[in-house]
């Protein structure tokens, strides 16, 4: 069954404005509480810009499900890890 051509375009578009969405939202809470950018931040940053640009890559190139996976796979190990930061005794 095929789908319609307006289907992908409005993936895209939906990913595109989550994209967005998450980025105000984040820069939003960071100038709120006062704060600047830490690993956290960089955490959330890299998995609110990742997630919808591997999702509009896997609509537009139509990338293979093992390089998807491995894609998806890479970026919940970002985002799961916990290294503690250095400390200097």
């Amino acid at each position: 069954m095929d789908h319609p051509w307006w289907l992908p375009v409005l993936a895209v578009v939906v990913a595109g404005l989550a994209m967005f969405f998450g980025l105000g939202c984040l820069f939003w809470r960071l100038h709120v509480l006062n704060r600047g950018f830490g690993p956290d931040t960089l955490r959330a940053l890299g998995t609110i810009i990742f997630i919808p640009t591997l999702l509009i890559l896997a609509i537009v190139s139509k990338l293979e499900t093992s390089t998807l996976s491995a894609l998806l796979g890479t970026i919940a190990g970002y985002t799961l890890s916990n290294t503690p930061p250095d400390r200097k005794d």
